[in-house]
C-alpha cells in the first residue's frame, strides 16, 4: 500500500508539470508581408524561455486574436513557437500582445472564460509583443488599366495630329 501511495504520489507530481517564476522572454516575429496572393496573413513568434527557479520542459499556452493555442516547443526544450493565420480583411499593422500561459494559468484562464468571468485577472507567465508593419496589398491602379489608358491617349494624339495635318 506504501508503494503505491509513493508512485502514485511521483504521478502526480509528473503529471501536475512544473511552474515558471521570473520569466525572461527574448522573441523574434516573422509576419507575412506581401498579401497580393495569398488571403490569409501568417503570425509566427520564435522564442526562449529562462524560468529564474530553473523550470525546464514547461508546457506553454498562448492567447492570440485567434484565441488561446498550444505553444510547440524545441525537442531541447529551449525554443519555443507560436504560430496563426489571420485574414488579409481583418489583419491591421501594429503590435499583437501574446500571453503566455503555464498549465496552471491555462486552467485558471478557462475557467474564467466558461464562468464569463474577467479574464484579465488571470496573470500569464509573460506576454511577447510581435510586430505587424502591415501587408503588401497590391497598386493602387494595376498596370492593365495604366496600359488601355495609355493605348486610349495614343491613339488620341495620333487621331488629332492626323486631323490637323489633313486640314
Amino acid at each position: 500500500m506504501k508503494l503505491f501511495a509513493i508512485v502514485f504520489a511521483a504521478l502526480l507530481a509528473l503529471a501536475t508539470g512544473e511552474t515558471c517564476t521570473g520569466a525572461q522572454v527574448e522573441a523574434v516575429g516573422f509576419t507575412s508581408l506581401d498579401a497580393t496572393i495569398v488571403t490569409k496573413i501568417a503570425y509566427i513568434a520564435d522564442f526562449t524561455l529562462s524560468c529564474s527557479n530553473g523550470a525546464k520542459d514547461i508546457s506553454l499556452y498562448a492567447e492570440t486574436v485567434d484565441g488561446i493555442v498550444g505553444v510547440a516547443r524545441s525537442v531541447d526544450g529551449v525554443k519555443y513557437q507560436v504560430s496563426w493565420v489571420e485574414d488579409v480583411s481583418t489583419a491591421v499593422s501594429g503590435e499583437r500582445p501574446i500571453k503566455l500561459y503555464d498549465e496552471q494559468g491555462y486552467g485558471a484562464l478557462r475557467k474564467a472564460q466558461r464562468g464569463n468571468e474577467d479574464t484579465a485577472s488571470v496573470e500569464p507567465v509573460a506576454t511577447i509583443n510581435l510586430y505587424h508593419p502591415g501587408a503588401y496589398k497590391g497598386p493602387w491602379v494595376q498596370s492593365e488599366t495604366m496600359a488601355v489608358l495609355a493605348a486610349i491617349f495614343i491613339y488620341y494624339y495620333a487621331y488629332t495630329q492626323k486631323k490637323r495635318l489633313m486640314s
